[in-house]
C-alpha cells in the first residue's frame, strides 16, 4: 500500500538513503559487512533525535526542530551500516493527540500508538524495521494492530540519549520489524553499541537467525484485562493456547497456580498506578511546556499534569515500592515458566484514527521493565491480532529464541 495512503512518514531522506544504500551494497560485494543491520531500511519514530532531519514530535512546541546531533541509536544505526529512510509518524510526545497514520490492513482503522508511523510502514512493507518506543504500549499495541513484530527490551537495555523522556521507569527504545530476527539484529546492534547508561545491554548472539526454541511452560497472565476482549478475540486467544498445547506446550492456567493468581491479583491495580507514575514523572518538562505555552498541548497532556498536582512524594514512593515488589514476584516465577503468555491488545484495531486503542494488556510489561514479543499470529474480525510472550528482566535472548519458536509454529499460512 502507498504512503500517500498510509502516511507513515513525517519527512524523508531518500536521496542520503541511495547513498547509504549503495555504499553497503559495496561493502557486500567486497565482503566486509559492517554489521548484521548493514543495508537495513529502517524508520526512526519522530520523538528520536536525528541531527539530518527534523525531530518535532508532533507537537507545534518542536516545528521544524532540527537537533544539533543523533539520538544514540541512530547514531548506532549509522555505525552498522543501517539506512535510515525517514522520520516516522508519532502521537504527540508519545502521549497525546494522534497523527495521521492510518492501518494498512484497513485504512479506516488506528494503527496504534504511539510508535503509529514505525509500525504501519513496516506492515505496508516501506522499511523492514523501524526504532519506536513504548511508556505504556506503544510497541507492542501498534504491533499487535499492523500485524508486524514489536519487540520490547528490558528497562535500560538501549539508550535513551536523545529520546524525548516521558518516565524513567517505564521509558522503553524497541523495535517493529517483519520478522524476529530482524528485531533482535536491529536491537541488537543498537544495545552493542549503545546500551543504557548503567546497563550491561543485551546479551547473546549478534548476526544469524536467533535458535528457536520451544518454552517448556508458559503461565497464561490472564488478568482483568482480558474484560475488553470481545468474543472473537477470546476466541482467538484460546485457539492460540489449544496449538500451543497440542504441541507439547504446557500453559498454566491462573486457577491451577497460587503463585500464579497472586501475582495477577497483584497485578489488577497495574493500569492505575502506572498512570499515575507516568503523570508524575512526566512533570519535567512537561510542566513548563504547559506553564509557558498551554494553548500548543492536546488535552491528554494537561489531564495528566493535572493529576501529576495532587500526587504528593510519599506517594510517589508506595508506587515505587508496589513497583518493586510486584516485579520480585513477577522474578519468584521464573523458576517455574519460561514466559508469561497473553494477548498483545485488547482485540484487533479499533474503528477511526482519535483514539489508538487501550494500554491496559501491554502496561504490565512496562510497568515491570520486562521484555516482550508481539506476535502476528493471530487474527480477529479479519484484522491482525498480536499474541503477546513476556519474559524475565535481562534475559532478552532467552525470550526471543522462545518468540522465533512460536512464531514459527503459529505463523499463519
Amino acid at each position: 500500500m502507498a504512503e500517500p495512503e498510509v502516511q507513515a512518514f513525517v519527512c524523508k531522506n531518500l536521496d542520503a538513503a541511495r547513498k547509504l544504500a549503495d555504499q553497503s551494497t559495496m561493502r557486500y560485494r567486497e565482503g566486509r559487512p559492517l554489521s548484521p543491520i548493514d543495508g537495513m531500511p529502517i524508520g526512526v519514530k519522530d520523538i528520536i533525535a536525528t541531527a539530518d532531519m527534523p525531530t518535532q514530535m508532533n507537537s507545534p512546541l518542536y516545528q521544524n526542530h532540527r537537533p544539533k546531533g543523533d539520538a544514540a541509536a541512530v547514531r548506532a544505526i549509522y555505525q552498522g551500516g543501517g539506512v535510515p529512510l525517514g522520520k516516522t509518524v508519532t502521537t504527540e510526545f508519545a502521549i497525546g493527540r494522534s497523527g495521521p497514520t492510518k492501518n494498512p490492513h484497513n485504512t479506516a482503522h488506528t494503527p496504534g500508538g504511539s510508535s503509529s508511523g514505525s509500525a504501519a510502514g513496516t506492515a505496508a512493507g516501506m522499511f523492514a524495521a523501524a526504532l519506536g518506543t513504548q511508556t505504556q504500549g506503544s510497541l507492542i499495541r501498534p504491533a499487535s494492530f499492523c500485524g508486524v513484530v514489536g519487540y520490547k527490551p528490558s528497562l535500560g537495555a538501549l539508550a535513551l540519549d536523545g529520546v524525548h523522556p516521558l518516565s524513567r521507569t517505564h521509558d522503553h527504545l524497541g523495535v517493529l520489524a517483519d520478522s524476529v530476527a530482524d528485531a533482535w539484529w536491529l536491537a541488537r546492534w543498537v544495545s552493542e553499541c549503545a546500551p543504557g547508561q548503567g546497563h550491561h545491554g543485551l546479551s547473546g548472539p549478534a548476526r544469524g537467525v536467533p535458535a528457536a526454541c520451544a518454552p517448556r511452560s508458559l503461565a497464561v497472565l490472564r488478568t482483568q484485562g482480558f474484560e475488553e476482549l470481545g468474543k472473537a478475540d477470546s476466541r482467538a486467544f484460546t485457539a492460540a493456547l489449544d496449538r500451543l498445547r497440542r504441541l507439547g506446550i504446557e500453559a498454566v492456567e491462573p486457577q491451577a497456580d497460587p503463585a500464579l493468581q497472586a501475582l495477577v491479583d497483584r497485578l489488577a491495580c497495574v493500569p492505575e498506578l502506572s498512570v499515575e507514575m507516568l503523570a508524575y514523572e512526566m512533570r519535567w518538562p512537561f510542566a513548563g511546556y504547559v506553564a509557558a505555552s498551554p494553548e500548543q498541548l492536546g488535552p491528554r497532556i494537561h489531564d495528566l499534569m493535572r493529576q501529576a498536582r495532587g500526587i504528593s512524594r510519599d506517594r510517589y514512593r508506595e508506587l515505587l515500592r508496589y513497583r518493586d515488589e510486584s516485579r520480585r514476584l513477577w522474578a519468584l516465577l521464573g523458576d517455574y515458566y519460561d514466559a508469561f503468555v497473553l494477548p498483545s491488545s485488547s482485540g484487533p484495531a479499533p474503528i477511526g484514527l482519535e483514539s489508538t486503542g487501550s494500554r491496559t494488556l501491554p502496561v504490565y510489561g512496562s510497568f515491570l521493565g520486562v521484555p516482550a514479543y508481539s506476535l502476528p499470529v493471530m487474527e480477529s474480525d479479519s484484522l491482525p491480532f498480536g499474541l503477546q510472550l513476556a519474559g524475565f528482566a535481562d534475559a532478552d535472548y532467552r525470550l526471543t529464541r522462545h518468540a522465533q519458536w512460536v512464531m514459527d509454529a503459529l505463523k499463519p499460512e
